[in-house]
């Protein structure tokens, strides 16, 4: 159902606004973000549709979103602005994952092998694993979105950790993104939550990293005591009897 939607809507605004698509690419790579607010608020009330739309097509496509979700905010206002980009960020993972399921699993499986994570693929089987994962401000989509298709998650579980996955990560993009255009009003708060995104990320890499190393020496020393008493049986098992030597035994002639 949401493939068939996607496709009715790419059709629609290939017909109706034939140069669309050409518009927003160009004023997206020129990184016009002043210029790319007015043509989609040119739409008037259906830009928010327009915005809703972008996002999904970004999503589907694995382009980064980061620029409509600051668009979002400085145009709608930031609660507005980040209820549509949650929306638009959630169904566009979703018609990306059922995609990547039905069409593109060797695909998927390439990209994470491409990026050395198909060992780490097992881990993000769990509703949590995968939310913590869609946590991550500015993470790429595509490449969780990948791993997600290649793991055993349902439907169901993988709707259920995006949706609740997805809140930390837009609204901290969001407001860094409305707050850097408005720098002059907002620069304290601004610098506030950059500290706080930056911190939570050398407190995850360093959890990650500590919960490696205790495994790690979890693993060494029970191959150091698997080794220790392996020796200590071949040992045991292969020394030679002691034999006591009695000094009053009279030798043979």
């Amino acid at each position: 159902m949401l493939l068939l939607l996607a496709a009715i809507c790419f059709l629609i605004a290939k017909i109706f606004f034939p140069e669309f698509y050409s518009n927003t690419i160009t004023l997206t790579l020129a990184g016009d973000v002043d210029s790319l607010s007015r043509y989609i608020s040119s739409f008037g009330y259906g830009a928010f549709a327009v915005s809703l739309f972008l996002l999904i097509l970004c999503n589907v496509f694995g382009i980064p979103t980061i620029p409509f979700l600051t668009i979002n905010g400085v145009l709608f206002g930031l609660l507005p602005g980040i209820i549509i980009s949650w929306i638009g960020e959630v169904i566009g993972i979703e018609i990306s994952f059922h995609i990547g399921r039905i069409f593109f699993r060797d695909e998927a499986r390439r990209i994470i092998e491409k990026k050395h994570m198909l060992r780490k693929v097992d881990k993000y089987s769990s509703v949590y694993a995968m939310a913590v994962a869609r946590a991550i401000p500015y993470s790429p989509n595509i490449l969780f979105t990948a791993a997600a298709v290649l793991t055993k998650l349902t439907t169901r579980q993988h709707l259920r950790a995006t949706l609740f996955g997805k809140i930390p990560s837009v609204v901290i993009e969001v407001v860094l993104g409305h707050d850097l255009i408005h720098f002059s009003q907002h620069g304290i708060r601004f610098v506030v939550l950059f500290i706080l995104t930056l911190g939570g990320f050398f407190v995850h890499r360093r959890y990650k990293q500590y919960k490696c190393g205790t495994r790690k020496q979890f693993f060494w020393f029970s191959h150091a005591k698997h080794l220790f008493f392996r020796k200590s049986r071949k040992i045991f098992l292969c020394r030679k009897p002691i034999i006591f030597y009695n000094k009053n035994r009279r030798q043979p002639s």
